[in-house]
């Protein structure tokens, strides 16, 4: 897939930018896309599947018997009493360092007297809640990512195949260095590899939730007993 540019005054640059678009269209071409059902798992629905970016295995919802073995939170109405509604607030928010929101669940277990395990309950109800909600916004903010970048890897190779049939593409000085179609590539092609090179930091943002939302439960379950 190799895109050559007109030399100009300066030679040399103008056949950096040739291999410079040359090899990104071919990395498009091999990033775009990797096999997402490879990276999701079978209970996934299948627009999330075709569209999943990232190399971490896609799982839809954090399962319940994963991250709690206490008591049932079936119907369970964590929101009527504010206290432990304003604690879920705090506990679920990722700026609150795990250290705090253990202190924090302790001293709610201790204030809770004959009603702890309710309580906790209820709290751990309202956490499960929470993350879950906040980790399918992630994983829908993803899934959205990753369709934008399938279409703009479609784009990109329509628009480098449009530029090996212009004129100037058999020519022996190569595609002129100020050719609109060229540089309408070389924009797409940017904007492409700006989005792989953020997508490895967002794609650990739903670890990082289920991560919080294990390490909480756990310091809940150690207040029940």
């Amino acid at each position: 897939m190799r895109t050559p540019i007109r030399a100009t005054r300066d030679g040399a640059g103008a056949g950096a930018a040739s291999r410079k678009i040359a090899t990104a269209v071919a990395a498009v071409a091999f990033v775009a896309w990797l096999p997402a059902a490879a990276f999701a798992d079978e209970t996934t629905p299948d627009k999330q599947r075709k569209d999943w970016p990232c190399k971490q295995i896609l799982v839809d919802t954090v399962s319940l018997p994963a991250v709690w073995s206490g008591p049932s939170i079936e119907d369970v109405d964590w929101r009527a009493d504010p206290a432990t509604a304003e604690l879920v607030r705090l506990l679920a928010a990722r700026k609150t360092p795990l250290d705090t929101a253990d202190h924090a669940i302790e001293s709610f277990a201790s204030a809770a007297g004959p009603d702890k395990t309710k309580k906790l309950t209820a709290l751990f109800a309202g956490l499960f809640a929470t993350l879950n909600s906040e980790r399918s916004e992630i994983i829908d903010g993803l899934v959205r990512f990753g369709r934008k970048q399938k279409e703009l890897a479609a784009r990109i190779r329509t628009e480098n195949a449009e530029l090996q049939k212009s004129p100037d593409a058999t020519a022996p000085e190569g595609v002129a260095a100020d050719n609109p179609q060229s540089k309408k590539l070389e924009l797409d092609l940017r904007a492409f590899e700006e989005g792989q090179r953020s997508i490895s930091f967002v794609c650990e943002a739903p670890t990082l939730v289920e991560q919080r939302l294990f390490a909480l439960a756990r310091s809940i379950q150690n207040s029940l007993d």
